[in-house]
């Protein structure tokens, strides 16, 4: 989920690639130390040994009061499926016993689910088990053993003389918008030198106008729409010039959900005289690791896939001025 201050840091890492084009480790496009910042500038910044007066530039990102449009959510705010995690563990059933099997060198990661097979009618009992990234086949096994009264042995769990049935699955995530909203935002380029001003707003300028949406931190995007531009050099006997850009990003605030893929099933068949007849697997009871750990296991899946984001290898400091991420 996002919010107008995440949105915010988005532009000003869009910023960033856009200035350091080989990243902060290389050069800037006007040669020059820029700093960018989501947040306004720090006494430091004009009176520090490092400040705006020894050709240091600075370009600030904050949001600004203005009243904006109102946007109107989807009608009914219907659920989408935004994303799935694929597991990356499986069963292989073989005459009533349940081996675990991990694919490949992946992290580990899913639910696996195993029932009863060989109840005559009615509910067969189940239990579930939330696969995490510490966990080996073996563990898994003696989980859903402990959890079914049966035996594991190395990576099969069995329950004797009954038939045992399993099968894994992976995570989804629900999401629907629930506020679509209008956030004007200020660019400002801060320097003491006119010329870099106007290199770095031309840069800025031209690269941001090609853009009519940026990707924000949850993997969605926002619509850029350019506002206004001005120049603001009532600071210029200090030798301080700066220039302010006002963009308008559209985004949605989302409600998200997380939940496992569907494993076992249970229904009601009308017999013979009215008699109701349930068949399936029954639930896991509500004490189930599974209910308890399932949106630990998947929280740390989506964590590792957040690396692969829009802007890799950014962060923020405590102030807010945008660092090469550890």
């Amino acid at each position: 989920m996002t919010d107008a201050s995440k949105v915010g840091l988005a532009l000003a890492y869009n910023c960033v690639q856009i200035l350091y084009p080989a990243g902060l480790s290389g050069s800037s496009v006007t040669g020059r130390q820029v700093v960018l910042r989501r947040g306004w500038l720090l006494p430091s910044d004009l009176f520090a040994a490092q400040n705006i007066r020894n050709n240091i530039d600075f370009v600030t990102v904050t949001m600004a009061p203005r009243k904006m449009p109102e946007w109107a959510e989807p009608l009914g705010r219907p659920w989408r499926v935004q994303q799935k995690v694929e597991p990356t563990v499986g069963v292989v059933v073989t005459d009533g016993t349940v081996e675990i099997v991990f694919s490949g060198t992946s992290t580990p990661a899913g639910v696996v689910a195993v029932w009863l097979d060989d109840m005559p009618h009615g509910g067969s009992p189940s239990a579930a088990y939330a696969v995490t990234a510490q966990d080996t086949p073996p563990t898994v096994a003696a989980a859903l053993a402990a959890l079914t009264d049966g035996v594991a042995s190395g990576a099969t769990v069995s329950v004797p003389g009954r038939v045992l049935n399993g099968h894994a699955g992976g995570y989804g995530q629900s999401v629907r918008v629930t506020r679509r909203q209008a956030q004007l935002y200020r660019v400002s380029i801060w320097t003491a030198d006119a010329t870099a001003r106007e290199t770095l707003a031309s840069v800025l300028d031209a690269a941001l106008a090609e853009q009519s949406w940026i990707s924000t931190l949850d993997g969605r995007e926002a619509q850029l729409r350019f506002q206004s531009v001005e120049d603001v050099d009532t600071m210029q006997n200090e030798a301080l010039y700066r220039r302010d850009y006002f963009y308008e990003l559209v985004f949605d605030t989302l409600q998200v959900q997380w939940a496992s893929e569907m494993l076992c099933g249970i229904g009601n068949l009308s017999g013979e005289g009215g008699v109701a007849m349930s068949f399936g697997e029954l639930a896991p009871g509500g004490a189930n690791q599974t209910v308890t750990a399932a949106l630990d296991a998947m929280q740390a899946v989506v964590a590792a896939q957040a690396a692969a984001s829009a802007y890799p290898g950014l962060g923020v400091d405590q102030f807010g001025t945008v660092v090469a991420a550890a």
